[in-house]
């Protein structure tokens, strides 16, 4: 007498049943690829750690100089020295101190920013355009001048799209200008605060 029950082999004839037997490579496969999936979603997030702990103990505070700036976008300087001040006002452990209270200077530069267009119509008039900021930035110990870290390659593009009222324009140019300087600003802090 077999062990086999009489609705067994009914539903191995099924293909939803034969999808779930051990030995189906359709099966194998598509386990492995969500597998691999999983595995890179995992490592793409962006976790924005608490990495000031990472700095040397004698780094408690930092003053952040106003940036000197290279480019034609005036407001461009004012604008990344007090976002990224904001940063250090949001960090839990490295407090945001004055040129003579600090254990490190901050002191940056933008190198340059311009506009290119991104998207045109088929009379090759610009529709979007792509603004491009660059900046370097050199972390110092404020006693000694000792350069702790610097970087030259920080780079970052905002889009934004060109209207038919110049003034309008303007206004969305200066928006993406003033997203680009807090996405600079937050990349600036988070290489200094996980530099180490």
């Amino acid at each position: 007498m077999s062990d086999e029950r009489p609705w067994d082999k009914h539903m191995m004839k099924t293909p939803e049943t034969r999808f779930f037997q051990l030995n189906n490579p359709l099966r194998t496969a598509l386990l492995a690829l969500l597998a691999a999936a999983a595995l890179l979603i995992q490592g793409c997030g962006y976790h924005r750690q608490d990495s000031s702990a990472q700095l040397p103990e004698w780094i408690r505070s930092v003053y952040v100089a106003p940036f000197e700036n290279r480019s034609i976008e005036l407001k461009f300087g004012a604008w990344i020295t007090e976002d990224l001040r904001e940063e250090f006002l949001r960090d839990s452990k490295l407090t945001l101190a004055s040129k003579d209270d600090a254990d490190v200077i901050l002191t940056g530069t933008v190198e340059s920013v311009y506009t290119t267009g991104l998207a045109y119509t088929r009379y090759d008039v610009a529709v979007e355009r792509r603004v491009t900021g660059t900046v370097s930035v050199v972390l110092k110990d404020a006693k000694t001048g000792d350069v702790i870290w610097k970087t030259g390659d920080i780079e970052r593009q905002e889009a934004f799209f060109v209207d038919k009222e110049l003034m309008m324009t303007e206004g969305l140019k200066e928006a993406a200008l003033k997203k680009m300087s807090r996405n600079l600003a937050e990349i600036i802090h988070h290489r200094i605060t996980g530099v180490y």
